[in-house]
């Protein structure tokens, strides 16, 4: 068993890095998220694979931050004022935000958005942990069961 300073239990005792290109090129499928890591249990890091165009969504309770690893550039669509999946469709995007490698954006809780890469792309996501990738559009069918997951 190992502990920290305060006497806790430690439950990641993995003190190793991780490159995240070389991560992101062994996965083989596109929007299927897989955990990467748990930062004090309360936020996740997740690697993907995009391509195409993804669901418009948001994720009402949570901020999710997107990071370009590989490939590109992405674009994230936000449709500011809509109040729902079904509204974001109707009115279209209201701003798009590109993503070259290196870059990072955060997407405020709440904001309807979908990314969108026309390559194949490699991305981070940092959400709080039990996020669903479809946010209020959980049960479609690209909603993804997180592989990986420790949490």
């Amino acid at each position: 068993m190992s502990v920290d300073q305060t006497g806790e239990e430690r439950t990641d005792t993995t003190m190793e890095a991780t490159n995240l290109i070389h991560r992101v090129d062994k996965i083989t499928g596109h929007w299927q998220p897989e955990h990467l890591m748990t930062v004090d249990s309360s936020h996740t890091l997740k690697l993907a694979k995009i391509q195409g165009t993804f669901i418009w969504h948001c994720h009402p309770a949570t901020d999710e931050v997107f990071y370009c690893v590989s490939g590109g550039p992405m674009r994230l669509e936000l449709s500011t004022n809509a109040t729902s999946p079904e509204h974001a469709e109707e009115i279209g995007a209201d701003q798009t935000v590109e993503l070259r490698v290196g870059d990072i954006f955060k997407v405020p809780r709440g904001v309807q958005h979908r990314p969108i890469a026309d390559v194949e792309t490699g991305i981070m996501m940092i959400e709080k942990v039990g996020t669903v990738n479809t946010g209020d559009r959980e049960g479609h069918e690209l909603t993804t069961e997180l592989k990986g997951s420790e949490v």
